[in-house]
């Protein structure tokens, strides 16, 4: 099975070149910056609603984000190399993401009406979490968010044009 991480050369925040992918490796400061990451939106809530007894490499700050299926090129592609993937429901951070999108509309509500509190959301969130090959077997929800918690060898990785 692969993994694949979309390349956006126009990303606003860095132009990460494959070269330096291809010789280092893919992490948190390689990736494309542009995915949203849900456990990211309200750092602050990640942290107060963390299961307890979670292994300390489950942090967000070095995590990075990669997709099941091929989205479009160009795009890198690696074998699953580690147990330390994560996958939470990503139709909780489009929710989570509302709340931010609403601040922007001047605080009206009208984006976020009928959702759940961001509390409630960052607990479902939390309880969302399945190692990939759980979620594999089983699928509970449709639009999966799979983290990375670790750097992804360099020699692993092809570049797809």
């Amino acid at each position: 099975m692969f993994l694949y991480h979309m390349i956006i050369h126009k990303d606003i925040y860095e132009n990460i070149s494959p070269q330096i992918v291809l010789k280092e490796g893919l992490n948190y400061k390689t990736s494309t910056k542009w995915y949203a990451k849900g456990a990211n939106l309200f750092p602050d809530l990640t942290e107060r609603f963390r299961p307890a007894n979670l292994p300390n490499w489950i942090d967000f700050n070095v995590a990075f984000l990669v997709d099941l299926e091929v989205d479009e090129a160009p795009h890198y592609r690696f074998p699953v190399f580690s147990d330390k993937i994560l996958v939470f429901n990503r139709d909780i951070t489009s929710d989570l993401f509302a709340y931010i999108e609403d601040m922007y509309d001047g605080g009206k509500g009208r984006i976020i009406e009928g959702l759940p509190s961001k509390e409630d959301l960052m607990k479902n969130y939390w309880a969302s979490m399945k190692t990939l090959e759980d979620y594999l077997n089983n699928k509970p929800y449709n639009n999966p968010e799979v983290y990375i918690f670790e750097q992804v060898p360099a020699k692993l990785i092809d570049y797809i044009e």
